[in-house]
């Protein structure tokens, strides 16, 4: 039957050695693959990130370019609100038609003519006739003027009416460029507000690896440190081995060195012999099998 070798402390020592390195290395493969999967999402989001402030950019010249619309809409606006005023004081200064008038006046004018030339007349009776076409005349002359002002209003309210809807016309015309830019501007907003969601979930899951590559290469760092430990252990033994071994020799040489000098006889060198076997057997280097 064949006697089982125990295994020595130096033998238990690299066996633990070994498996501390072979736990530390499993853990730092283990910890790698949560550092490449935290590095891929921080790549998407930085791609992303990259997107979005495009976005934003554009964004933000829509806005400026709608803004800048916005400013001349309501410049046009505000000029046409001018001239309605302008017009309403305008008309204000109307009186009324003064064609009637004018008519009624050249209707008497003409029969106080007539009577003047067809009806014979006392000197007394002509006279104021004469002083009644006068002041008629007079009249007439004055409203004729003041329908000449009227016509020129007239035509002026009418080129302010042109003005007006060529202003609120050009003024629709910038309002449907602010409500085309606007659109566009909020289009590219809701994209950002999106891509900011994509970049929150994407930094909550990356932290949430980098927190997992953390831990695990601490431990593996806690293995590591255990493994070095062992291996001053292991390669503490060997050289407490070698010294032993090396005091083990000298020993056997100086015994060899005295046996040929002091030990002549056979006697002497069986019991120089047996002394050298019992400090073998002592320091542990000869076993004795039964």
């Amino acid at each position: 039957m064949v006697r089982r070798k125990e295994k020595t402390e130096l033998d238990q020592a690299e066996i633990k050695l070994e498996s501390l390195i072979q736990k530390r290395d499993a853990l730092n493969a283990e910890a790698a693959v949560f550092r490449e999967e935290r590095d891929l999402l921080n790549k998407q989001k930085k791609e992303i990130a990259d997107q979005m402030r495009s976005l934003r950019a554009e964004r933000d010249r829509l806005v400026d370019e709608m803004r800048a619309h916005r400013d001349q809409r309501n410049e046009l606006q505000r000029k046409a609100r001018e001239l309605i005023e302008l017009k309403r004081k305008v008309r204000g200064q109307l009186h009324g038609s003064i064609s009637g008038e004018v008519d009624r006046l050249r209707k008497e004018v003409k029969g106080l003519e007539m009577r003047q030339q067809t009806m014979p007349l006392k000197l007394e009776e002509e006279n104021a006739l004469l002083d009644d076409l006068r002041d008629k005349l007079k009249e007439l002359k004055s409203l004729e003027h003041l329908r000449s002002e009227q016509d020129k209003i007239g035509r002026e309210v009418r080129d302010l009416d042109g003005s007006i809807t060529d202003l609120f016309r050009a003024a629709d015309k910038e309002h449907e460029l602010v409500v085309k830019l606007s659109d566009e501007a909020k289009a590219r907003h809701e994209k950002i507000v999106d891509l900011v969601k994509q970049i929150a979930g994407l930094t909550a899951d990356a932290d949430k690896k980098h927190e997992e590559f953390v831990k695990i290469r601490t431990r593996a760092d806690e293995f590591h440190q255990k493994a070095m430990e062992m291996r001053e252990r292991v390669l503490g033994i060997r050289n407490e081995q070698r010294s032993e071994i090396r005091e083990a020799r000298n020993l056997l040489r100086q015994q060899n060195l005295t046996v040929r000098k002091e030990l002549l006889d056979d006697r002497k060198l069986d019991r120089a012999a047996e002394e050298a076997l019992q400090l073998l057997l002592k320091k542990g280097r000869v076993e004795m099998k039964g």
